[in-house]
């Protein structure tokens, strides 16, 4: 009789596409930053400007502008759980080890088209670190090219989100600069463009289950004003940037896979494996939505806090 093999799906994960949500952030920061301050632009005597063009003179020269924070106005906070990387179904009958470290980069933005952060990213990935195994006798194979079970599977699909219609790719260096000096003399500490932050999580899942990775990224918000010489102002601009005291939270689910998801029916019992074989050729590998994967309503059946590596 040939061998069975066994079969790993790996299910792209959207940044917002989860039928099921995670877990909340952990404790540390107030959860969401609230709805940011509408930016609005005037004239020395108060009277309506564009912020273009205070934009604009800003550039024309290194001290056209100066950046004031309202320290009241700021906070720290963390984002709702956001999915990462790739959900990893195991569609045999066995326990599968799996060993991922699970990354997420945060990126500043700002109310203001980008012009002082000059980009609005977030995103995550997963790469394993080793091996994907079950504890069958054969040799683990598959037809299914990518991703390699040896070095295993890597994900960039993770979420991403991008500015408005508009935004800036380097945005404005005068404003930005402001920014910074600003940042500085208020904290103390230089403002954090970005940060990446990692986890290493080895864990077993059993047959017919599914693991997803999220992550609550650890912020700040700045608001202030961008002021030019002439009088004329920027109100209202806030600035999102990764926070210099907090750490980000990363989140391991555990969800028993639909009964449809790997043509198969569920085994029974505790899904330990290799006790209750299918009768019926092995499922092979699939690559579906998470929106498909996921049963609106389904609760998790274990949930673990990962704090990154180093915190």
């Amino acid at each position: 009789m040939p061998s069975r093999r066994p079969a790993l799906v790996f299910l792209p994960v959207l940044a917002l596409g989860l039928a099921v949500p995670l877990a909340p952030p952990a404790v540390g920061a107030e959860e969401g930053p609230g709805e940011p301050p509408t930016p609005r632009a005037v004239t020395a005597d108060g009277r309506p400007a564009k912020i273009a063009d205070i934009l604009k003179y800003c550039e024309t020269k290194a001290d056209a502008c100066r950046f004031a924070i309202d320290p009241k106005k700021g906070r720290e906070f963390a984002t709702a759980v956001r999915s990462l990387g790739n959900a990893v179904v195991n569609c045999t009958d066995s326990d599968m080890s799996v060993d991922r470290t699970v990354t997420l980069r945060t990126s500043s933005t700002d109310n203001i088209g980008g012009e002082i952060s000059g980009k609005i990213t977030a995103e995550g990935t997963i790469t394993a670190s080793g091996e994907v195994t079950t504890n069958l006798t054969n040799d683990i194979t598959s037809e299914h090219k990518t991703p390699n079970l040896k070095d295993g599977p890597t994900s960039t699909n993770g979420t991403k989100t991008s500015v408005a219609a508009g935004g800036k790719v380097a945005g404005s260096m005068a404003a930005k600069l402001a920014f910074e000096a600003a940042f500085k003399a208020t904290y103390s500490k230089s403002w954090t463009v970005d940060n990446t932050e990692a986890t290493t999580y080895k864990t077993t899942v059993k047959a017919y289950d599914m693991l997803v990775f999220g992550a609550s990224a650890a912020m700040r918000r700045v608001v202030g004003s961008l002021i030019a010489n002439t009088g004329a102002q920027i109100l209202g601009i806030a600035v999102d940037s990764p926070s210099m005291v907090n750490s980000s939270t990363f989140v391991a689910q555990t969800y028993a896979a639909p009964p449809n998801l790997c043509g198969r029916t569920r085994p029974t019992g505790n899904t330990a494996g290799g006790n209750n074989p299918q009768p019926g050729p092995p499922p092979a590998p699939r690559s579906l939505p998470a929106r498909d994967a996921l049963v609106p309503g389904a609760a998790p059946k274990r949930v673990e806090v990962l704090r990154p590596a180093g915190s």
